[in-house]
């Protein structure tokens, strides 16, 4: 993972979390890191925060032994490797690590995640996929600069027909700082 190894983190299931446990103390944040549906549609609905999508790397990798488990592939499977930013404004809110196996990938989804205009889990709304996302998971990240300290989930998409996804997203300290101004967060 661009993020660092997803073994060094103490991802915490959604259903054990509580805020309570941890210093988030805010409502919308606990929403941000706990929706299970579009994270994207929920920010631009709720908080009036449509979100641009910059791709900054895409290409051809094996899983690692951590993502072909989570995934349910054989360790190594051919995968295509994507990290997106996410923008309001031109600013980065978050940023978001799919691995996706090939064998899943159907070739004209291909071509829509090779154009990077559209939010994974968007793409596969829009394109009439039922979608559910599961294993999610939350954390505040251990390791070295620059993500340290910084809150990430990461869950499984799953389309009904059959495109899987391990999504990664780390959220930067601007993204609370805008719905703090949105009078979103206390």
């Amino acid at each position: 993972m661009f993020f660092g190894s997803l073994n060094d983190q103490v991802w915490v299931p959604v259903r054990q979390w509580k805020l309570s446990d941890v210093a988030v103390a805010d409502d919308a944040r606990a929403r941000v890191l706990t929706t299970v549906g579009s994270l994207t549609r929920m920010l631009e609905r709720e908080f009036d925060m449509p979100l641009k999508v910059e791709v900054e790397e895409q290409f051809i990798d094996h899983s690692d032994a951590m993502e072909s488990m989570l995934l349910a592939c054989a360790n190594g499977t051919m995968s295509l490797r994507r990290k997106v930013a996410l923008l309001y404004k031109k600013q980065v809110m978050f940023e978001a690590e799919s691995v996706l196996p090939l064998q899943d990938i159907h070739m004209d989804l291909m071509a829509d995640l090779e154009r990077g205009e559209i939010p994974l889990g968007s793409l596969l709304m829009d394109r009439g996929m039922s979608l559910s996302r599961t294993d999610l998971s939350i954390t505040q990240i251990v390791g070295e600069p620059p993500f340290r300290g910084r809150w990430a989930r990461q869950s499984i998409l799953k389309s009904h027909l059959g495109t899987t996804a391990l999504v990664v997203e780390v959220f930067h300290a601007l993204l609370w700082q805008k719905l703090a101004q949105k009078g979103a967060v206390r």
